[in-house]
């Protein structure tokens, strides 16, 4: 299976252990499926799946937001889904501006741990001790 992320939704800690992904059993979509979605699948964090040369791909949401630089968030790449891991970020910067501090070091991409959701920010310049 085949996982990638859109920018949104709130805070959702993703489980994916082999055909189980947040708790939907994606084994009965099988190919030749159309995914229609329900209150299930999208409390669950699942946008969209389908099958692509035989192989399913589940499009789940990773949680973002803007904290004073607008970036933009925009879809991250197809991963393997055994290969997922709950602590990296999947989404990615658009906005020029922020592409441009993050590529100087002025600004990160961070996890704000109160409530999960990933954005850019500015790296706050250490302060020298007065003398």
């Amino acid at each position: 299976m085949k996982i990638k992320f859109l920018a949104g939704g709130d805070k959702i800690q993703h489980s994916i252990q082999g055909s189980m992904v947040n708790g939907i059993n994606t084994s009965l979509f099988t190919e030749g499926s159309t995914f229609l979605g329900s209150e299930e699948t999208l409390s669950a964090g699942i946008f969209d799946m389908f099958w692509d040369g035989g192989e399913l791909h589940v499009v789940l949401a990773q949680s973002s937001k803007t904290m004073g630089i607008p970036w933009g968030a925009r879809e991250g790449e197809w991963i393997d889904g055994n290969d997922y891991d709950p602590s990296q970020r999947y989404i990615a910067a658009t906005n020029p501006r922020a592409l441009a501090l993050l590529a100087s070091g002025e600004a990160e991409y961070w996890q704000d741990p109160v409530d999960g959701k990933w954005t850019v920010r500015y790296i706050e310049a250490e302060q020298e001790p007065a003398e």
